[in-house]
């Protein structure tokens, strides 16, 4: 049992073995000399990081672990590693923490299973994608009264499958959405609750959840520039497409294929653009190796990216096989481009490390109010001990 402040919180022995089930998690090499907190430009007075974290495992305070929004103020940029003097890797340990951190959020539990295992990471993909493959052939077979000897070669377009794909693209977009979007509750509970912090104060920085979630500022801090650039560009890519497959669906479901100076077309090549671009400079990194941020990658770091590139490449092929009327080869690269991008949106996004896409922008805000809070709070009388 340890104290802090006035508070007693018990220690989990067991805290640490669960840790290190999400990746390396190096407590024997750190001495705590304070070398990688003084070392990160991100450290600030309120949020000090990643020495206390270390120091949280170590102890096995759960409460104040899964309580702490400054896993998510680290941006991995790697100084912190390369300053180490017993090469311990705080920032691989930093990375391990907010991946037990989003199991911590997940109230399914299945974040838990994929994040941790990679059996369960590689089955999951696998199990989504041929159930979508299934679902396709039974749609063709059953709902069309498509023959199966006709299936490989009958070049049928695209478009006797709308309306339906519309209600399937929502529902594959939307749900993952929505299950990010239903921790928020959970996670203001765990690094929240208890805090007195007045609704004004939450108000007041309302601006800052969409100012980190847009423009990625943080990142501009670390010591490799044009990693914002290519993260930046992929995010916004990634968001206009979603965008277009949400809004503008019933354009590319139109019997005619609509002209080249719709705003839809360089809309969707700017997005394909950006993505390429931003995947492109994440795998070129990790294949060279030199930097500190790609030195060590492991499955769980690389399948999105490389699913996103499939994704992107598929889908562009699609666009073009329709454009040149090869109907039966538009087909197949577009139930092709359903199978890998499904998996994607449902296992990777939902459940994946890649949802930090929407904890860490909700950390940093909920970081300001703290602070706002904390600057806002009048000052207590200090009464002098009795003489």
């Amino acid at each position: 049992m340890n104290n802090i402040g006035n508070v007693r919180i018990h220690s989990d022995p067991t805290l640490l073995a669960e840790i290190r089930r999400y990746g390396k998690f190096d407590t024997t090499g750190c001495y705590q000399c304070g070398s990688c907190t003084i070392s990160c430009e991100l450290v600030t007075d309120s949020v000090s990081f990643p020495r206390k974290i270390i120091r949280y495992a170590l102890l096995g305070l759960r409460g104040p672990l899964v309580g702490s929004l400054e896993p998510w103020v680290c941006h991995d940029c790697g100084d912190c590693s390369l300053i180490c003097p017993r090469q311990a890797e705080p920032r691989i340990s930093m990375m391990t923490v907010r991946r037990f951190l989003t199991a911590q959020y997940d109230w399914t539990g299945f974040s838990s299973k994929i994040l941790a295992s990679r059996a369960w990471h590689v089955g999951s993909l696998c199990l989504v994608s041929v159930l979508v493959l299934l679902l396709i052939l039974l749609y063709h077979l059953f709902h069309v009264g498509l023959p199966f000897h006709d299936l490989v070669t009958t070049p049928l377009g695209l478009e006797h499958m709308f309306p339906t794909m519309t209600y399937f693209t929502l529902t594959v977009i939307l749900l993952p959405l929505f299950l990010m979007l239903s921790r928020v509750v959970r996670i203001w509970r765990l690094t929240m609750r208890g805090e007195r912090i007045p609704l004004w104060a939450y108000g007041s920085e309302a601006g800052t959840y969409v100012r980190h979630s847009v423009t990625h500022t943080l990142m501009r801090k670390c010591p490799e520039r044009g990693r914002w650039a290519g993260h930046w560009l992929l995010a916004l890519g990634v968001v206009m497409i979603l965008a277009i497959k949400v809004f503008g669906l019933r354009w590319f479901q139109t019997d005619n294929l609509y002209p080249l100076y719709h705003p839809q077309r360089w809309l969707g090549y700017l997005a394909t653009v950006f993505i390429l671009y931003g995947i492109g400079t994440i795998l070129i990194c990790h294949i060279r190796g030199q930097k500190e941020i790609c030195k060590t990658a492991g499955l769980e770091d690389l399948m999105f990216p490389i699913l996103l590139l499939l994704t992107a490449l598929s889908g562009i092929s699609v666009h073009i096989l329709r454009y040149a009327g090869f109907a039966l080869a538009c087909h197949f690269v577009y139930a092709l481009h359903i199978v890998i991008a499904t998996p994607m949106l449902a296992v990777e996004m939902s459940f994946g490390k890649w949802s930090h896409m929407i904890y860490r922008p909700l950390a940093l805000y909920f970081q300001a109010v703290k602070e706002k809070a904390g600057q806002q709070a009048p000052a207590q009388e200090v009464v002098p001990d009795a003489v």
